[in-house]
């Protein structure tokens, strides 16, 4: 039909009556046409996902269309759709043929922070629209008289008072939003190094929109949604919140291994606007540890959250930075994770990885310990860590037996992760320094936890931090790694996106 109606010699403004109806309408109808052409590839993308057809999209490098779709102002506002459909491009058989992929190489080589700034732009949006959906499910602000005596009222209703269980189940926050915009976000953040100073720069940036509410930065947001995702990830069990938390803590790692992203995160706005930036970061890792202790455990995303932690522990004690924060928290969650593992290994139902979860977790211990002086805020803070170790020191002992029976590293471990300091020397340094404080509450014949912790600030006070300082304090290896397998879940999404 379209070959007939243009075989007819019609003037321009005759052919935009056909398919506009109206001259005036032609903009309208074009952009819309654009608009459901690019839609179109995203469903097709993501509909083959890795079967070969999406190969013919490797043949004609598309990127220079992507980016001016994104870049130019009458189309930016389909930003979202474009940055979908780059990252799925750029996943497409990304873990056997990388080097054949365009998309990947034109990622890792643009040097367009305006095409950046778009996609941060939109995922900002995006990523905001989905912490409110959650918000609307699990009200997280500062609790009020009115609202905790609304809901004991509540929980007294009739049809509540009995029930063995909650009658409000949760639904997935995930399942309606638009939160796979996190995955070209950190496909720029991982293998482009501009990428970083953009999402940066963006923190204090004013929004352009001066009518509609601001939307916070998307460094903001990323910590704020990964805060949701990390608490119930495990809670449904389902592969595809699994997989967004895996999605989530990479991208944290990542961000923690980037100094000009660690300098310059986003204050909180609760409990106080006074925090430190890094706060947050530290708050979203101790939720999974808290939340996601289960006999299927998801060893990798555990390991990925200690090597979190202890990249943001590096950089505090290298800028010697004395945070406030309750790292009494961090501690308890740490201890508990080894406790857990030494506990019900023999329970657990995992793909492998545990033996080095447990090196990095006592890693983490260590450096703690030695550089305690030099990120607590204060000496309290200090002694509370101290006293926690020494409290705990059964469960870091069972370590050394649960290392033996595991087995010593092999040639197949990764070679990042070897250090010339072993997890054997790590761990006995960590129980030299419990043993030592265990032989002065011994002396003091201490009958009370109060009495104990007494005695450890004490001695602290008056001889300083007990613990070993023969260790190898060469920078630590970044562990960050590409999120091949989550390009699944992206597509299932994308699909849902565009229906």
């Amino acid at each position: 039909m379209l070959h007939t109606v243009l075989a007819k010699n019609l003037a321009g403004w005759e052919v935009m009556e056909i398919f506009a109806n109206s001259v005036n309408e032609a903009d309208r109808v074009f952009m819309a046409l654009r608009h459901q052409v690019l839609q179109l590839a995203v469903v097709f993308m993501c509909s083959i996902s890795q079967l070969s057809p999406g190969a013919y999209f490797l043949r004609r490098d598309l990127f220079p269309c992507i980016a001016k779709v994104i870049t130019s102002p009458d189309t930016q506002r389909f930003t979202f759709e474009a940055s979908l459909l780059l990252s799925i491009l750029a996943n497409f058989h990304k873990s056997d043929a990388a080097r054949l992929n365009p998309y990947l190489q034109r990622i890792r080589d643009t040097q367009d922070t305006e095409l950046m700034r778009k996609i941060c732009w939109a995922a900002g949006f995006a990523l905001d629209a989905a912490v409110k959906a959650y918000q609307e499910i699990s009200d997280d602000s500062i609790p009020t008289f009115a609202k905790s005596v609304g809901a004991l009222f509540t929980s007294l209703l009739p049809d509540r008072a009995l029930a063995m269980q909650p009658l409000d189940v949760p639904r997935d926050f995930l399942k309606d939003s638009a939160t796979v915009s996190l995955l070209p976000v950190f496909e720029f953040l991982f293998f482009n190094p501009l990428f970083a100073q953009v999402l940066v720069d963006m923190i204090h940036k004013p929004s352009d929109n001066k009518q509609s509410a601001p939307v916070p930065p998307l460094a903001y947001n990323i910590l704020s949604l990964s805060s949701y995702v990390l608490t119930h990830a495990s809670s449904s069990a389902s592969p595809r919140t699994l997989a967004y938390a895996n999605l989530a803590l990479n991208t944290l790692l990542v961000m923690s291994e980037n100094a000009a992203i660690m300098s310059r995160l986003p204050l909180l706005p609760v409990p106080s606007s006074t925090r430190a930036p890094v706060c947050a970061l530290l708050d979203c890792c101790v939720l999974w540890l808290r939340h996601n202790l289960h006999k299927r455990l998801e060893v990798y995303t555990f390991t990925t959250c200690i090597w979190t932690c202890h990249r943001v522990i590096w950089y505090l004690q290298k800028e010697r930075i004395r945070l406030e924060y309750d790292w009494l928290e961090l501690w308890k969650a740490v201890v508990d994770l080894l406790g857990f593992l030494s506990g019900k290994l023999d329970s657990l139902v995992t793909t492998g990885g545990i033996e080095r979860l447990i090196q990095e977790t006592i890693r983490l211990l260590d450096l703690a310990l030695r550089k305690a002086d030099l990120i607590l805020p204060t000496p309290t803070a200090v002694h509370e860590f101290i006293y926690e170790v020494v409290r705990s020191s059964a469960v870091i002992r069972k370590q050394t037996l649960l290392l033996e029976s595991l087995g010593q590293p092999t040639s197949v471990d990764r070679g990042a992760s070897l250090r010339s300091d072993s997890a054997s020397n790590t761990l006995s340094r960590i129980l030299s320094t419990a043993a030592y404080y265990e032989g002065k509450l011994t002396s003091a014949g201490t009958r009370s936890a109060k009495d104990a912790f007494r005695t450890v600030s004490k001695d602290i006070e008056q001889n300083g931090l007990h613990s070993a300082h023969n260790a190898d304090d060469t920078d630590p290896p970044k562990h960050a790694e590409d999120v091949v397998s989550f390009i699944r879940v992206a597509c299932t999404d994308g699909l849902a996106l565009m229906s």
